[in-house]
């Protein structure tokens, strides 16, 4: 499987006929505006879980206030409990649709997909751009990993990427996986990360500054983190998932990166 983090962060729009990705919003700290004016750019359909509506209209306070109607989500949705009357208002006065689940049993990001998952047939392969954080409470950034593992599990046309404060991460599944780093493109640093957060696995990998071959690796035993890619393509070869995370460059490169991007594709 082919990963490509940096297409979703390129200044080009979306190509007219495209899959276009879906954007989720948790309720949690959005922490760089280019990025996500730059996802949003990339996707069509973006649904806000519960009070990550809160955070999209906030967002859009004093100097962006005037952008905020050009943002709006296609959905609202989840139990509603931390919508705030004021931007339920508002958005509700823009025509946004918001609706509500009040399942105590499952999490807004649970019911975001349940609703993503809704809106049309999956027979083709779904990416769904996932714009939340792993800092803060430590449960609940581990809570976050294990609904990924769990909803790519559950349905295999799908692909999550969970865009943090300074990175991307996202799931290796079994075989070979082939990950575009676009090191001389400008978008992500060095730094990556492969957790065996489903479990043993033992990988092989060729592109790190540490590669490894039939390596065992597993929680409380040994992890490749704090690794260097060093190649503009890393090949990782797993037997379980794993979780592969890339280190974002503080400063995003403009149209001028797109071209090699397009290249490394064709390598």
């Amino acid at each position: 499987m082919d990963f490509i983090p940096a297409e979703f962060l390129d200044e080009s729009t979306l190509p007219a006929g495209s899959f276009a990705p879906d954007l989720l919003i948790l309720n949690q700290p959005i922490a760089n505006y280019e990025v996500f004016e730059r996802l949003w750019r990339h996707t069509r359909f973006r649904i806000c879980a519960d009070g990550g509506a809160n955070r999209l209209y906030d967002m859009f306070n004093v100097d962006r206030k005037h952008a905020r109607s050009n943002f709006l989500p296609s959905i609202i949705h989840g139990d509603l409990d931390s919508l705030r009357d004021d931007v339920r208002q508002y958005y509700s006065s823009h025509g946004v649709e918001i609706s509500q689940n009040p399942d105590q049993y499952s999490t807004d990001l649970g019911k975001a997909m349940r609703k993503i998952m809704a809106t049309e047939s999956f027979s083709h392969r779904r990416d769904i751009l996932i714009l939340g954080t792993l800092s803060g409470r430590v449960d609940q950034g581990l809570g976050l990993l294990h609904e990924m593992v769990r909803e790519e599990t559950e349905n295999p046309n799908i692909r999550l990427w969970l865009f943090s404060e300074t990175n991307v991460s996202f799931i290796l599944r079994e075989g070979c996986n082939n990950i575009q780093t676009a090191l001389s493109a400008g978008y992500f640093t060095c730094n990556v990360g492969i957790i065996p957060i489903y479990g043993p696995a033992t990988i092989t990998t060729s592109g790190l500054e540490w590669d490894v071959t039939s390596w065992p690796t597993r929680m409380g035993y040994q992890v490749s983190t704090s690794n260097h890619s060093v190649e503009e393509q890393v090949r990782v070869e797993t037997d379980a998932y794993v979780l592969f995370t890339m280190e974002r460059e503080p400063r995003l490169p403009g149209k001028e990166a797109q071209q090699a991007i397009l290249h490394e594709e064709d390598i």
